[in-house]
């Protein structure tokens, strides 16, 4: 018999899995799915399967603190980093302070930041990661429905004879919801898969239209569809005329692009758009989902508009289909519900709103006008502010900015001018530019709900005791708010005290969960349908047509900048890889980033399967492995989850421009330029090659330091006389690497060698993580004093296999491996 420690929400995407978790027979904590959740019903995929075994690895041993980011962190008690943080607090004004908080986070966790900053801090300058994801489809809601909040269900997929995927991979993405929609198409064979995507992906292959759209046209592809569902007399007019309004302003906009001109724009065959348009026109039910192709665009909000008008014009809501986002957090939804994005409160609140103002000033108990009125800065207009100092803190709570911002060479610009505090469970890019790191738990070690796709809310209940120098996420915002003097307003002791403040606060609204009590979850907010009635939360009581207004992407495919990066995720690995990262199960055939590029773009640029090249974007230049793979014409894709450790992040080349509306950045067209391969010559450029010989007297200086700052290290761990030697040896290897860059530039296989052997002193020295990241950069700080051209530094790391960027993966990987091992030896 096995025994059930808990049951939970699956902490990935926004499916929103119900897990159990088990001992076995022996002993060993595991994941199975939970066969009485409403939602998924006992399924799951593979990401949440290794959890128990890469819980431990990695963690925050205590938090720790440093003044001057030039320094090393130092181990502090709670009470330092609670007066450190109350200190900075009070010094700066309201909206010198920045929060950037996570759709991983309990609802519970959102509810009391969201009531610390914009309740008592005062500043609205609080924003989510589900700014990078979300944005559009929030915004396409509220202008189209009056509020947030998918109306339909997972239940949808059941009944339904057409399923239109937009800028959507869900069969990697969302694996669960797919296998769904195969489970209906295997039933009922007539159904209908459309993927619509640059990308020849993994739901493409199952789909039976493909659609190879131009990344950031697909506003112009359903206006088209609009236009012809009324040139054909396909439209439903009685729905339209008692249900909606706006019609004929939209149709206006949407007749700007009849069959002929939009497959131009689109870059795709006109009958195409035909047989989209009359998968709209007779279908019994379809169901449109799209996720993050579609959200993160300078016209994201319009790509929404133009696919929800579609929906109005055919009647296509309840009981004859739904547009329904697909959120890739696993409480992206909770957090909206809340209200933690820069112009949200409870309850689908909006800090606009003066009525919503005063009812939470009221709630809260709090001075009428304590809330602000004007909307805080977005996380990506924030960049500036911190670069020129407007903004003074940065608050960054569950999630990894420094790899998943856009234009990463400007968000660490902004970063090193900022005091930055990151609370996490585990060490993360971003704590490169922290100068507070607080250790907080994570899932199964701590109680709360979440919130998935289709509004089902889960109890996540704690199987383990967390380490014992973390705290919960909320807790640590309540001990900052006892130093502040709001000890009243921040008294919680549990997390249900918590939901039961916030739930009562959404009475009466659209996310009525007033009535919800733990023990009675999982269960689904609005019913199946949100709109049953057809009432809308308008000033009309009607749905709104909203003309989807087409504009070109910022950046421009010009020569040299001629192919399109569009980023995205792999099938194993999820976010910045941060916990699944941690599991060798999941990062087999998954090790390093990549770019896939076209046959066609490949054959005339020389390169071939595996080989690495040179990216470069007007933001920036990375190196990075190519696959060729089947995806349009121009077109290339990366996924962005891998961070420094690992390679060069993706997203240094992605454009930082936003949509207008959503104010979500433009993550899927950025215009690069992709170097022709020449034939390998391993031999330095002669003016390099100078710039070594002539420097090498100062990067011997910089070694030195660096060697300093590893016996400084070995004494804050304890020195014993066999990791001195290894220090010692590490030393001579690294002189002797640079002594090949000036003696011998072609003796590659012996740089490659000393690479090898550098990585296992590495792990023979048993280096903390934190540090082995404050060695490698004291390393990395010597190489790059040598070169001042990215092209040259790129250069040289190509000549000796790629030494601080690529190896150092190999060295985490073995770190990663042994872990594993002697917890399995352990278990």
């Amino acid at each position: 018999m096995s025994e059930i420690l808990a049951t939970a929400q699956c902490p990935y995407c926004g499916v929103g899995c119900g897990l159990e978790i088990f001992k076995d027979k022996k002993g060993r904590v595991k994941i199975r799915g939970d066969k009485s959740h409403p939602a998924t019903k006992g399924d799951l995929c593979l990401k949440p399967i290794p959890l128990p075994k890469v819980m431990d690895i990695g963690r925050i041993p205590a938090p720790l603190y440093r003044e001057n980011k030039k320094d090393q962190f130092r181990e502090i008690s709670w009470e330092e980093a609670f007066e450190i943080i109350a200190s900075k607090l009070k010094e700066n004004l309201p909206d010198e302070n920045y929060f950037y908080i996570s759709g991983q986070l309990t609802t519970e966790d959102s509810y009391v930041i969201n009531k610390f900053v914009k309740g008592f801090v005062k500043t609205n300058n609080i924003d989510a990661n589900s700014r990078l994801c979300m944005a559009s489809a929030v915004m396409g809601y509220k202008l189209s429905f009056g509020s947030d909040g998918p109306p339909g269900s997972y239940e949808d997929i059941d009944d339904a004879d057409a399923f239109v995927f937009a800028g959507s991979n869900a069969a990697w993405a969302h694996p669960v919801l797919f296998k769904r929609v195969l489970n209906r198409k295997k039933e009922y064979p007539e159904a209908k898969i459309i993927v619509i995507d640059p990308v020849y992906t993994a739901t493409a292959e199952k789909a039976d239209i493909w659609i190879p759209i131009k990344p950031g046209t697909d506003t112009v592809l359903f206006n088209s569809v609009l236009h012809l569902l009324h040139k054909k007399g396909w439209i439903d007019h009685t729905f339209i005329n008692k249900h909606t309004e706006g019609f004929w302003e939209a149709l206006k906009e949407a007749d700007k692009y009849p069959p002929e001109v939009a497959a131009k724009i689109c870059g795709i065959k006109e009958h195409l758009i035909y047989k989209l348009t009359e998968v709209y026109a007779f279908s019994k039910k379809v169901l449109s989902f799209w996720t993050m192709g579609f959200n993160q665009s300078s016209n994201g909000t319009m790509k929404n508009l133009s696919l929800i008008n579609v929906h109005l014009a055919t009647g296509r809501i309840n009981e004859k289909g739904c547009p329904f986002s697909l959120t890739g957090q696993p409480n992206a939804m909770g957090g909206r519900e809340v209200g933690y994005l820069v112009n949200g409160l409870p309850g689908y609140r909006d800090v606009k709103n003066e009525e919503d103002r005063k009812f939470m000033e009221n709630y809260w108990n709090i001075p009428e006008g304590s809330i602000k009125p004007k909307p805080g800065i977005t996380i990506v207009e924030a960049m500036d502010k911190m670069i020129s100092g407007d903004i003074k803190l940065l608050w960054v709570v569950c999630t990894n900015p420094a790899v998943t911002m856009p234009n990463l060479n400007k968000f660490w610009k902004a970063l090193r001018n900022t005091f930055v505090i990151v609370q996490d469970a585990y060490f993360t890019d971003t704590m490169d530019y922290a100068n507070l790191i607080l250790p907080a738990t994570q899932w199964g070690e701590k109680e709360g709900v979440m919130t998935s796709s289709d509004r089902t809310i889960t109890h996540n209940k704690p199987f383990r005791e967390p380490p014992p120098q973390c705290k919960h996420d909320w807790e640590i915002f309540c001990e900052v708010a006892k130093k502040m003097g709001w000890e009243e307003a921040f008294s919680y002791k549990t997390s249900r005290e918590i939901f039961d403040e916030y739930k009562k606060s959404t009475k009466g609204r659209l996310c009525d969960i007033s009535g919800f009590e733990y023990e009675g979850l999982p269960k689904q907010w609005g019913g199946r349908w949100l709109y049953k009635d057809k009432k809308f939360p308008t000033p009309s009581g009607k749905a709104k047509f909203n003309p989807a207004v087409y504009s070109e992407p910022s950046d421009h495919t010009e020569y040299p900048y001629s192919i399109v990066l569009t980023t995205g995720r792999t099938k194993k690995q999820w976010h910045t890889m941060t916990r699944t990262g941690k599991s060798l199960e999941l990062l087999k055939g998954e090790e390093e980033p990549f770019i896939m590029l076209n046959e066609e773009d490949a054959f005339e640029l020389g390169i071939f399967d595996n080989d690495y090249i040179n990216v470069k974007s007007e933001r920036g230049q990375i190196y990075i492995k190519a696959k060729i793979g089947k995806i349009k014409r121009g077109v290339a894709f990366s996924p962005f989850g891998y961070g420094k450790i690992y390679h060069f992040p993706t997203n240094i080349l992605v454009s930082d421009a936003i949509d207008p509306i959503s104010k979500e950045p433009e993550l899927k067209f950025s215009a690069i330029y992709i170097k022709a391969k020449k034939k390998r010559i391993y031999r330095l450029s002669d003016e390099t090659y100078q710039k070594v010989k002539e420097t090498f007297p100062e990067v011997k200086t910089f070694l030195d330091e660096a060697i300093e700052r590893g016996y400084k290290i070995l004494e804050l761990e304890g020195v014993d006389s066999i990791r001195g030697e290894l220090l010692e040896e590490l030393t001579k290897k690294m002189y002797e690497l640079f002594d090949i860059f000036i003696n011998h530039p072609t003796d590659w296989e012996r740089a490659a060698l000393l690479n090898e052997e550098i990585a296992d002193i590495y792990i023979r020295l048993k280096i903390q993580p934190h540090h082995q990241q404050i060695l490698t950069k004291a390393f990395k700080k010597a190489m790059e004093h040598i070169f001042e051209l990215p092209e040259d530094t790129i250069e040289a790391w190509e000549y000796t296999h790629d030494f601080l960027a690529h190896s150092i993966f190999e060295v985490v990987k073995k770190h990663y491996e042994q872990e594993v091992l002697k917890k399995n030896v352990e278990a």
